[in-house]
């Protein structure tokens, strides 16, 4: 495939790998809420976490988006090509 189909692969791996990590971190400051459900600190790193968890998403979304439109093409090139 194309350097730039490459480029998006990667960018949707380090998206997937940052979604995984931000869950973790979501997890634990959760669970630290449970605990003190009013603590200043633990309900800034939370709306933290879900910003950063709502921009990696769509981040995700556009660069899964990219990928399909260039795979598209690649295969309408390989097409012209072929015949």
């Amino acid at each position: 495939m194309e350097n730039s189909c490459d480029r998006y692969v990667l960018q949707v791996k380090k998206a997937k790998e940052t979604v995984a990590i931000l869950e973790n971190e979501l997890h634990q400051i959760r669970l630290k809420l449970k605990n003190n459900p009013m603590d200043a600190n633990f309900l800034r790193e939370l709306k933290r976490v879900t910003l950063d968890m709502t921009i990696t998403l769509n981040e995700l979304e556009h660069s899964q988006s990219m990928l399909d439109d260039c795979k598209v093409q690649y295969m309408k090139t390989e097409e012209k090509y072929n015949d």
